[in-house]
């Protein structure tokens, strides 16, 4: 996969008015797994929660433990692992962190993140996600200064993630919001100094290929300030992914389902499609089937190794897919 390295540059910016602290985003890290069935029972719980309060940034890693079979942590093991032991999670889910904190109580209380709206803090983010090129995005992260502040020393953490993934998960789940899918410097986050003085900003910048099984249009970019002992310094989001529509459509592309899930002979499209062509990929990426032409609405792919896959269907004016699990 390309990836091109870090640009970083500092700009000095005038300070104009008076310095002071800015609101600190509410960020939650939530650690769940599609085999997880305790997962299944908490989530809807946590995302109702959520539903009151749309400031929250959140984002869904999905480690291999306690369940390695699961599709969505199979797409990016290392890095999903690696952002779940950084707050020392790793073995169990659900986990919750907000502002860096591990939740301890039910999700469902309000006080878990009306708690965090009264915070504030010296330093203000904003992240952007564009295309670069056919084949990648860039992510870019400005810090600035906003007011006096003791820190010297901070770790970036970014992720792209997909903030609607429909799929039939082995735990029941069938829909899944901000789903990790890259983080853009890898599995350990950048160690990088604070802005030095008020007004000063600080520049990083990521160049990161697009993999087959992402849905592009629901692509952003989530950026995470921590400090050294783990505490949410700051947090952005970026908008969707401005992708050009096709043809004039300015449509978002339908959700693909297959079914069943997991599958041991025929797979069934969730509709009767003419398509131009139909492939499936490995989880890394390698294809394994394709079709061109009318794909009807089922495949065999008795013929495919028990595993993870992702089936890709173009109709000539747009791309969509579905992950399934081969038993």
């Amino acid at each position: 996969m390309k990836i091109r390295f870090v640009l970083l540059a500092y700009c000095l910016m005038s300070v104009g008015a008076a310095a002071q602290q800015v609101p600190k985003a509410v960020l939650a890290e939530h650690f769940t797994n599609t085999y997880c069935s305790i997962c299944a029972s908490r989530n809807p719980g946590l995302f109702s929660n959520m539903g009151n309060f749309p400031q929250v940034i959140h984002v869904a890693y999905y480690p291999s433990a306690p369940y390695a079979a699961c599709p969505l942590s199979m797409h990016n093991k290392p890095e999903a692992d690696a952002r779940t032991n950084y707050y020392g999670a790793y073995g169990g889910t659900p986990r919750l962190f907000v502002g860096g904190s591990q939740v301890t109580g039910v999700f469902t209380d309000p006080a878990v993140f009306s708690s965090q709206l009264v915070l504030t803090s010296s330093f203000a983010m904003n992240t952007t996600i564009s295309k670069k090129g056919t084949d990648s995005v860039m992510v870019s992260v400005t810090i600035r200064k906003e007011d006096t502040s003791s820190l010297s020393a901070m770790q970036l953490f970014a992720a792209i993630v997909e903030d609607t993934l429909l799929f039939a998960a082995a735990n029941g789940e069938g829909t899944h919001y901000d789903v990790f899918r890259k983080a853009p410097w890898g599995t350990t986050a950048l160690s990088i100094p604070a802005p030095p003085a008020v007004g000063d900003s600080a520049v990083y910048t990521k160049t990161v290929a697009l993999h087959s099984a992402w849905a592009q249009g629901r692509l952003r970019a989530v950026a995470v300030l921590n400090r050294l002992d783990k505490i949410v310094v700051q947090a952005s989001k970026s908008e969707r992914l401005d992708v050009p529509a096709k043809s004039g459509s300015v449509h978002m592309p339908a959700p693909l389902v297959v079914y069943p899930n997991p599958v041991s002979g025929e797979l069934f499209i969730g509709e009767q499609t003419a398509a131009t062509s139909v492939q499936i990929r490995n989880i890394d990426g390698v294809r394994v089937m394709y079709i061109g032409g009318h794909c009807g609405s089922s495949l065999d792919v008795s013929n495919l190794a028990p595993g993870n896959y992702v089936l890709i269907l173009n109709d000539g004016l747009q791309q969509r897919s579905a992950t399934f699990v081969r038993k």
